[in-house]
Formats: C-alpha cells, sequence, structure tokens
C-alpha cells in the first residue's frame, strides 16, 4: 500500500512507497521516491508573474521498451499504435531469438529488434536470467543505455499508452526536476467478440480494502484495488539522468539516492493494460505463474495473484467462469464503477495505425487467432492445469 499525504486533490507526496505488487527486495518497490506536482493542475506551469502558460514541447522525444514472447499480431499492434503517437523510438527485444517479429519489423527504421540469444545477455551482463522480470528489467537498462529519446518508457506488449493530448507536449511540460512521470493505468473488461481490443476499463479504487470489499462483494480480495493485474502503473523516465529502470519506476544509482516523481493527469496520459486478451490468454498467463513456482523459478506473486491462482487451482474447469467473476462487472458494478470515476472507454482502435505501418502485411487481431497462437506455442504451459 502507498503511504501518502495528500496535499490536494490532484496532488500527493509519496515516500519509500510500494509501487510493486512484489514481495521480494530486488523488486523496485523499496525505493526513496519523492512525488510532486507543478502548480494545482498537473502540466501548467507557473510564471514568476503569477500567470499560467502551458509551455508546450512538441520537440520533446519519447521511447518505448518491452521483451516479447507474444502473438505477433499483437507486437505488429504494440509498434504500430505508439509509432502513431509520435514515439521516435520503439525498442523490442525478443525472448525467444527466434521470434519472427524481427523479420515482420525489418522495414522500421524507428524501431530496433533485439534478438535474446546468448551473445546479448553476455553483452548487457551474463548468462540468460531464468526469471523473465529479471530479464525485461535488463532489456530495460540496456535500451535506456542505447536511446537518444528525452524519454522512455518500459511496458509489456499488452500495455499501450492511450493520450488525451499530444505525449511530446505532456512530456514537455513536466518540470526538469522531474525524473519520472508515473502514467495511471486502467484495465481492460469483458471478453473480447471481433477483436482482442474491444472493450472498456477499470481504474483502481483506492479506498481502504474493507471499503472494496463492501462495495464490489467477496471477489474484491481477489484483485488489487480491484484490477486483477497491478494498479501501479508504468514510468517515463528521463533520460541521461543517474537512474536504473525497472519494472514500474526508475531506482537511483545510489543506494541512498531519491527519484522525483510526478503523476500524470489521467486525461492526459493513462496505461490501457489489456490484462488478459482472451479468456484463455488470461489463464496462461495464471498457469504461467503456477508452474514457475511448482519449478522453484519466478519471483514470489502478490497476494491478489496467489489467490486467483488458488481459485483456478481449485476449479481448473471453470476458467471462464472464474475470468466472468473478475473481470465481467454486471451493469450495478458497472454503475458503481461510473459512480466513482473508474469507468473508462476511450475510443481505443490501433486498426488504422497497422494499416500504415504494415500495409503489406494480413495482421489477425481477432480472438480466435490469438488463442489459437497459444495452443501452438504454450501448450505445455496451458496443460499444466489440465485447463485447455
Amino acid at each position: 500500500m502507498e503511504k501518502c499525504a495528500v496535499i490536494s486533490e490532484k496532488c500527493q507526496i509519496i515516500r519509500n512507497s510500494h509501487i510493486c505488487d512484489h514481495t521480494k527486495n530486488c523488486c523496485d518497490h523499496k525505493l526513496a521516491c519523492r512525488l510532486v506536482f507543478i502548480g494545482f493542475i498537473q502540466f501548467l506551469k507557473i510564471r514568476v508573474d503569477g500567470s499560467k502558460d502551458a509551455m508546450a514541447k512538441d520537440d520533446t522525444t519519447w521511447a518505448v521498451v518491452a521483451t516479447v514472447d507474444e502473438p505477433p499480431a499483437l507486437v505488429q499492434a504494440f509498434v504500430a499504435w505508439h509509432l502513431s503517437l509520435g514515439a521516435a523510438q520503439v525498442f523490442i527485444y525478443c525472448d525467444r531469438p527466434d521470434d519472427p517479429v524481427r523479420d515482420m519489423l525489418a522495414h522500421l527504421t524507428a524501431v530496433t529488434v533485439v534478438p535474446c540469444d546468448e551473445a546479448h545477455w553476455l553483452r548487457v551482463g551474463r548468462s540468460r536470467p531464468r526469471r523473465h522480470e529479471v530479464r525485461q528489467v535488463r532489456n530495460a537498462r540496456d535500451a535506456y543505455a542505447r536511446t537518444k529519446a528525452d524519454w522512455i518508457l518500459h511496458c509489456d506488449a499488452d500495455e499501450f499508452i492511450w493520450a488525451g493530448r499530444s505525449a511530446s507536449s505532456a512530456l514537455g511540460d513536466v518540470s526538469e526536476e522531474v525524473e519520472c512521470l508515473a502514467v495511471p493505468v486502467a484495465e481492460r473488461l469483458g471478453v473480447p467478440d471481433e477483436s482482442i481490443f474491444d472493450g472498456a476499463f477499470r481504474r483502481p479504487f483506492r479506498e481502504p480494502t474493507k471499503t472494496g470489499r463492501q462495495l464490489f462483494g467477496p471477489d474484491y480480495d481477489l484483485t488489487y484495488r480491484g484490477l486483477t493485474g497491478h494498479s501501479q502503473g508504468k514510468g517515463f523516465v528521463r533520460c541521461g539522468r543517474s537512474l536504473q529502470m525497472s519494472i514500474h519506476r526508475p531506482r537511483p544509482l545510489q543506494i541512498d539516492g531519491e527519484v522525483v516523481v510526478a503523476r500524470a493527469d489521467v486525461n492526459a496520459l493513462e496505461l490501457l493494460h489489456f490484462e488478459g486478451l482472451t479468456p484463455v490468454q488470461w489463464t496462461f498467463k495464471l498457469s504461467r505463474m503456477v508452474h514457475a513456482l511448482a519449478e522453484m523459478d519466478g519471483m514470489p506473486p502478490s497476494k491478489h495473484r496467489r489467490r486467483q491462482a488458488d481459485a483456478l487451482i481449485a476449479d481448473p474447469n471453470d476458467r471462464l467462469g472464474l475470468y466472468q467473476r473478475l473481470k465481467c462487472p454486471d451493469d450495478a458494478t458497472v454503475a458503481l464503477l461510473k459512480r466513482f470515476d473508474l469507468w473508462a472507454d476511450p475510443p481505443f482502435d490501433p486498426t488504422a495505425a497497422i494499416q500504415h505501418y504494415f500495409p503489406d502485411q494480413a495482421v489477425d487481431l481477432t480472438p480466435q487467432a490469438i488463442d489459437a497462437w497459444l495452443r501452438r506455442k504454450k501448450a505445455r504451459v496451458l496443460s499444466f492445469l489440465h485447463s485447455d
């Protein structure tokens, strides 16, 4: 839980904040952070004479980095969407060195594709780490050292920035002292129909857990602030500073260092998290976690993830029922979400961007195509709980 001192309805100061769901000391939630806002409204700067000036810097550049082992269509959508928003560079690290997305992205000069073979791992430190999270962090740090952009965002391939205004302009307005702009998250709801990107989104409920349980029922305990994934969002990190990239936020190079963090206004920047592209894909992620634990591998799960996994283990043949309980709210719940401003329904559609950047490639975004890829490529994990 974050320890916050509220100084206005849009301003918080956070120190020693638990900004990660994980429990290991090596995670990025143990660092000391200072969160500030410049002015009462985010992104407005106050001149010496007291007047407000947005002072947009549209020439501010930004990059995005992800480590992927995903259906190629998802990676293509991820790349196309962020390029369409104005990303100067996109770094894609292929966890499987033979991933076909390398050839699919070869024509895009703004995209750097890195196959994570043994030579790559030796270049960035040592042999291939067993833990997926460690591989992600090493790749993000490599991209941080390589990028020429002013800012860089580390996220997953199922996370897409939504910009209510120009992302470059929003980043350009951030005070020079700010080293990380935390982007709040919204998690996709519902079972997708025609496209894996169908559906509206749920924002985290930041009141006490007891209140959340009273409002949303006992299944709230299987979530973190109402979300099945993370509620921390991800951070744009200012480049050229004494920082180390991590999962959610950067870490200072010095043990006693401090990272100055500002939280983006939800109307300016938001992270759309497609946590569970399909019910099968959501089950796959839980099965992968349980499989990793059985093999004494992977990071210890957060409490709500462990509870989800336990529920899946208890009845592995009812994965759709569990998915629907947690991710398909009824009308009364939707009304509650809207009442507390936890409902988001942006007109997100990467189709035009995909057609622009991949005019000669067929990109299948149907849930059936994603499930078919999982059954071909991840059958061992999917069968681990005898759930497929």
